[in-house]
């Protein structure tokens, strides 16, 4: 399903929703990252994957950095054909990539299945020196090129109902402004982005609530209410009966990682409310949708539902205690943001500091 909000449709984005924190659902220009092969300072930890590399019998002529492209390909698309048609190849050159990998390795990194492909265990630890990999070959790219305007990709998770409320407005601006940056956005939930940055599989996150590590920074940028919305119908019915009266109706959420669900549960639970049927989508348009037809509540950001709210479909219902969501930007500690990177994270501080 693609949607592609009114803001947005002039500068032809599309909003593709293919499941939380699988395939990337907002594609600003065409994929694109440079190669280079280069020798990477802590390479030695690389090399656990076959002990005898570690006495120096050529696993440093083995690693490339197209090698490397092209296994973060497989593993974002779980797949190999996908993997081509996302790097402009065929799919033998895929399958010869990824085994010139193992066979450097001297381990299986993929397990083939009937509908594609999954990480397995030593593809899972190759995965985030694959990420610095290419991370240092774009910084490397950056520092040989003349100063200039910022260039590369930036790798960038987020909640999608933040996505479609927030950024469509400013991911014009900042496009426009920067030409050489290319930006990849991947939906996903707080603890999905979380482990991601962490593990350098993306650049930054933004994210509801700061995270409880000591390795990541957090800079805040917007604060916003969470939201009980239900439809008119049970909005009288509750005027009525007060919490009583939500008995037979569904909990709908992302799901329990979610932090809604989260926080809309301790607000049941505080209200002595015990609901028995839950929902699960991966989209809060589909969610409101399904909330507007009277099959449940849910717990969303107020910029979700303005709106909603305004044409009268969904209803706002009070609860004794506002949440408040701190949505802001995560890094690493360990390194410093490339060039691409802090012009985005500048950027979008900026446009939400004048918001």
């Amino acid at each position: 399903m693609a949607i592609v909000p009114p803001a947005a449709a002039a500068s032809g984005f599309q909003f593709h929703f293919t499941g939380i924190c699988h395939t990337p659902f907002l594609f600003i220009r065409p994929h694109a990252i440079i190669g280079i092969t280069i020798l990477i300072l802590n390479v030695y930890d690389m090399m656990h994957f076959n002990s005898k590399y570690l006495r120096g019998e050529g696993m440093l002529e083995s690693w490339e950095g197209r090698f490397f492209i092209t296994f973060v390909a497989v593993l974002e698309e779980k797949s190999f054909s996908r993997a081509a048609n996302r790097l402009g190849y065929v799919q033998s050159t895929i399958t010869s990539h990824i085994r010139h990998l193992e066979n450097a390795s001297g381990k299986k990194l993929f397990h083939r299945l009937p509908r594609g492909v999954e990480l397995t265990e030593a593809g899972m630890q190759l995965a985030p020196f694959a990420y610095q990999f290419i991370q240092l070959g774009q910084s490397l790219k950056e520092a040989l090129e003349p100063s200039g305007s910022p260039s590369g990709i930036v790798r960038i998770g987020a909640l999608e109902s933040f996505a479609i409320s927030h950024l469509p407005r400013f991911l014009t601006d900042f496009l426009q402004q920067f030409t050489k940056i290319k930006l990849h956005l991947t939906p996903g939930l707080q603890n999905d982005i979380t482990a991601q940055v962490a593990n350098r599989r993306i650049d930054l996150g933004i994210v509801p609530k700061p995270p409880d590590r000591e390795d990541l920074r957090f800079m805040p940028l917007l604060e916003e209410k969470l939201t009980l919305i239900c439809s008119p119908a049970i909005s009288e019915r509750f005027e009525r009966l007060g919490w009583s009266s939500l008995y037979d109706c569904a909990f709908i959420s992302f799901g329990d990682h979610c932090i809604y669900h989260t926080y809309g549960r301790s607000v049941l639970e505080e209200a002595d409310v015990t609901l028995t049927d839950y929902l699960t989508f991966s989209s809060v348009e589909l969610m409101k949708q399904t909330v507007a037809c009277g099959m449940g509540i849910a717990f969303v950001p107020a910029s979700n539902i303005v709106q909603e709210l305004a044409a009268g479909t969904l209803v706002s219902l009070p609860y004794s205690q506002d949440i408040t969501l701190t949505h802001g930007i995560i890094t690493p500690k360990s390194i410093e943001p490339n060039a691409a990177s802090q012009a985005f994270i500048l950027k979008l501080r900026a446009y939400f500091s004048e918001d």
